[in-house]
């Protein structure tokens, strides 16, 4: 083989190794849109570098055509709307062209298709430039005289870099991938390597070496998705290689062998770094090139002549590994989080999200407890000191008691005297009998002071002990809060791709601006936020923004715009989300009402009102259900979830110039600080951040206004309210200017609210109160008491709106179950779960319910628990394959129907023909565009088959 050959042998590995990273980039590109202009530079840099392997072997013509797609890449970044969906969409079809072309350069069958695709790009080359780019793509290879000297097929074309084995975690990368990725992970690398261990111990088993393969395929394709370069370029050749291995059923020189268990260990080692648990390995560039030279010497036929070479010592054992560096996590934009050198002085130790919430139920149970017992202690204290008091008074009465003995034997004594008698000797001993028995008392007495005493400093200490622990237990307790605080950019590619989706499928062009990415929020709160975000943000698309056509002739630009903004306000996240679209129609809102039979045709309502009747479940102005807005579900189900996180939501819209929904929610779930008072014999809690003052009986005065009560105090005059009133409960009659009064923040301003009695105020541990009386309208939440009674959490704004509404509540019940649509079932079947969750995520948001199988066999079984109305496969699984898998469903009288999705990355005409005799609906390959997937979902859930 001469050298032109080797280099355009390495030529052609180059293009597989960079190809997969550039489709990676591609499709988060295509997801985050405006957004990805990371992506697009990532995209740009290995077009350039391809270009400059293509000149190295005279393949200038192609080097000129990977100098396009760089420039339209880098173009692209600053594209927005229709522009750049011309981009991404001709971007998108570069690698099939190329690929034929870096095989067969200058072959004419192979020019023809990238002609093609050159004609189509969207810098409208003209007639003279595709002819000269004809011309030079038709020359053949040629080594350049600067290489005639070069020996190797490694010099200048091959160079590795560091950048090739990096671990470097990308700034956007999703968390939920990224920790999917590394759950996975351990398990992928043990079947990984039990099988190159049997390998190379000369044991084959051809079963073991297909399981290692798929795993190699899954490390490279989840190493590219989340953009880790090191794991995809060293799984990518650890999977040549084993295709090989497998093709000679296993009989390969024991030197490869070893060297491919070499190469997984460096594999396992980058996985354990990415953990956190080991330090990254210093030999992984030379394992690459070492694999690299195998894969070249099977595609030259030649491996039983590539002598081994002297490699770095093999890796050590885990056991002598340094300590462990801090895992890496993905850094703030702009800033990629590398893989840190190990530091002895600060490790770390990671652990499951569910075991942290395990740990902070048991650290809520122990503040519950905690209070319990104090309670104890202080009812053991009041009863010693009862005690006491009991002890003092019968000390008391004994020392009354002696008096009266002695004095009674004085007024004996001189009565005998003065009849010249003596006392008779027995009344004397009776005498002194009873003043003994009266003396022994009065010391029992005072000792028993002396141990009520003793006993309640005792208790005092243990009440002093007890509250210190207590401080000790809810420092913990926020400790643990802090350590599950993430900042709200985790979900910002998500929403991002949400709007982009929705914005496609409603043909709308819009625009999202997020302020505040970096406002921490505990993890719980943030997904349990995320849902209702994606509701508000896709209503907002649908409803809220007009056509482009709509807009250009109201006098606005066609790219509507969204701004969601995060803020946090001392334990309060706030988010605002706003639309410049058409705002709401409350003519509308007030017709559609009154037609359900909500409210009276005259009923009065202002526009805040009106506007919350879009809260009912089912409420819509429209009167069909689409895929977009309906399913019975909408903004009812942000209203829900809010009531269940504790929060709450506003809105405010301006006819043609936009809405404007207001969420609040506590920033950490489990700590609410609360006034406690009592209303008709019961204790409920008001929320501390809506009490602004609370007044003791007689401070103020009540007086009849306009509008109704009102009560006056320190020159101001608020509305005055019994909370009795809101709660349902009995109204006395007894004056109420004798009562407490707590000034709150209601839905209308402040209001001074009545009560029986102010108890208390401290820390409450709130518990979850189930869906049931969330949905019971001023309930915020419950927490035991010390005794162990429910203690209820008030929504001060909710209870105002409850009691004010004129919405009829019968007719709301009936509303939750109009316009209900039952939900499309999706079933994605892939061996990674980084896929199965990143298809689950992209399919949930889209409005699908969604269940995942981690092969075909799975996937049967999750059939027969529940019907699915469309498939998503992957071609290569272990057990029983997306081909094997489609098959069994074709031959089964009830799954023959069933419209099957295959995608993968193999994009051969052998693998999409096989895909086709098996009976697959829909082929798409790697990277696919998520609309594109979105598309063929939607329309073969709905065609009839």
């Amino acid at each position: 083989m001469t050298q032109l050959d080797q280099l355009l042998q390495v030529l052609q590995e180059e293009f597989s190794l960079a190809a997969p990273e550039i489709d990676a980039a591609l499709m988060h590109w295509l997801s985050d849109g405006p957004a990805g202009v990371p992506h697009a530079q990532a995209a740009a840099t290995l077009y350039g570098r391809l270009a400059q392997a293509c000149r190295l072997v005279g393949l200038e013509g192609a080097g000129i055509v990977f100098d396009l797609l760089r420039d339209t890449a880098e173009l692209g970044g600053e594209l927005e709307g229709e522009e750049l969906g011309l981009v991404l969409g001709w971007l998108s079809g570069w690698q099939p062209p190329l690929a034929g072309y870096i095989d067969r350069p200058a072959d004419a069958a192979a020019l023809e298709p990238l002609l093609a695709f050159l004609a189509r790009s969207p810098a409208m080359l003209s007639e003279e430039q595709l002819g000269q780019l004809d011309t030079l793509l038709r020359q053949p290879p040629a080594l350049p005289p600067e290489l005639q000297a070069c020996t190797t097929p490694d010099s200048g074309l091959a160079t590795l870099s560091d950048e090739d084995v990096s671990l470097t975690v990308p700034g956007d990368v999703d968390p939920a991938l990224f920790d999917a990725f590394l759950q996975d992970a351990p398990g992928q690398l043990e079947t990984l390597g039990n099988a190159v261990r049997a390998l190379a111990e000369g044991r084959v088993d051809l079963d073991a070496l297909q399981e290692a393969r798929r795993a190699a395929h899954t490390f490279k394709g989840s190493g590219n998705i989340i953009g880790i370069r090191g794991v995809g370029r060293l799984a990518h050749r650890i999977e040549d290689v084993l295709d090989h291995a497998v093709a000679c059923r296993g009989e390969v020189p024991p030197a490869l062998a070893r060297d491919l268990e070499q190469a997984v260990a460096c594999l396992d080692q980058m996985v354990y770094a990415l953990r956190g648990e080991e330090a990254a390995p210093d030999n992984a560039l030379a394992w690459l090139d070492r694999l690299g030279q195998w894969v070249r010497a099977i595609k030259q036929d030649a491996v039983e002549t590539l002598a081994p070479q002297t490699l770095p010592t093999p890796l050590d054992p885990p056991a002598a590994a340094v300590p462990a560096p801090a895992a890496p996590r993905p850094a703030g934009e702009g800033t990629p989080a590398a893989v840190t050198p190990p530091n002895p002085a600060a490790p770390t130790l990671r652990i499951g999200v569910d075991r942290l919430d395990r740990l902070m139920r048991h650290a809520t149970q122990s503040l519950v407890h905690h209070g319990r017992l104090e309670e104890h202690m202080r009812r053991i204290e009041e009863r010693l000191a009862q005690l006491e008091s009991s002890n003092r008074q019968l000390r008391d009465r004994l020392r009354d008691l002696e008096i009266a003995i002695d004095r009674q034997g004085v007024s004996l004594q001189a009565h005998a005297q003065a009849e010249g008698s003596q006392f008779d000797p027995l009344e004397m001993d009776r005498y002194n009998e009873l003043q003994t028995l009266s003396r022994f008392a009065g010391e029992t007495v005072a000792d028993e002071v002396e141990h009520a005493r003793a006993a309640r400093a005792e208790a005092q200490q243990a009440l002093q002990a007890l509250r210190k622990q207590g401080q000790e237990l809810v420092g913990q307790h926020r400790e643990l809060l802090g350590a599950r605080l993430v900042p709200v950019r985790q979900v910002v590619a998500r929403l991002r791709r949400n709007v982009i989706q929705t914005a496609a499928a409603t043909g709308k062009e819009v625009r999202l601006e997020i302020e505040g990415e970096h406002v921490q929020v505990d993890t719980d709160v943030l997904d349990r936020l995320t849902e209702p975000l994606l509701h508000l943000l896709r209503n907002a698309v649908d409803h809220g923004i007009e056509p482009p056509d709509e807009r250009e002739a109201a006098g606005k630009p066609r790219t509507g715009t969204v701004r969601l903004r995060f803020t946090r306000e001392s334990q309060v996240i706030r988010v605002e989300c706003r639309d410049d679209g058409r705002g709401l129609d409350h003519a509308a809102i007030r017709e559609r009402a009154a037609g359900l039979g909500l409210v009276e045709r005259d009923a009065q309502l202002d526009e805040t009102e009106l506007a919350r009747l879009i809260l009912l479940p089912g409420f819509s102005t429209r009167t069909e259900v689409t895929e977009i807005s309906g399913r019975g579900v909408g903004l009812d189900v942000v209203a829900d979830r809010l009531r269940g996180m504790k929060g709450r939501i506003d809105i405010h819209s301006v006819a043609r110039a936009g809405t404007t929904f207001v969420l609040q929610v506590p920033a950490t779930t489990g700590v609410q600080h609360a006034l406690l008072v009592q209303v008709d014999e019961q204790v409920y809690a008001l929320p501390s951040d809506a009490v602004v003052m609370a007044l003791a009986a007689g401070q103020g005065t009540v007086a009849v206004g306009a509008q109704g009560p009102v009560f006056r105090y320190g020159g101001r005059e608020l509305r005055y309210q019994k909370l009795a009133a809101w709660l349902g409960l009995p109204v006395g009659d007894g004056g109420t200017g004798a009562r407490p009064v707590v000034i709150a923040r209601g839905a209308h301003g402040e209001v001074a609210l009545e009560v029986d009695r102010i108890v208390d105020s401290r820390d409450l541990i709130l518990q979850d109160i189930g869906r049931l009386l969330r949905r019971v309208r001023g309930l915020a939440g419950g927490a035991f008491r010390p005794d162990g009674r429910l203690l209820l959490l008030l929504d001060l704004e909710a209870l105002e709106h409850a009691s004010a509404s004129p919405v009829r509540r019968e007719a709301s019940a009936q509303l939750r179950r109009r316009m209900t649509m039952e939900r499309k079932h999706v079933l994605v079947v892939d061996d990674a779960i980084s896929v199965r969750q990143t298809l689950q995520q992209l399919l949930h948001d889209a409005g699908y319910d969604v269940t995942t199988a981690r092969d075909g066999f799975d996937a049967l079984d999750a059939l027969i628990r529940r019907k699915a109305d469309v498939v998503l496969t992957d071609l290569e699984m272990p057990n029983l394959n997306g081909l094997e898998l489609t098959r069994r469903l074709r031959e089964s009288r009830l799954w023959k129907d069933l419209p099957v999705v295959m995608i993968t990355s193999r994009a051969t005409h052998k693998h999409l023909g096989s895909a086709e005799a098996a009976g697959v609906d829909v082929f798409l390959t790697k990277p696919y565009a998520d609309e594109e997937l979105l598309a063929e979902v939607r329309r073969l859930t709905t065609e009839a088959r």
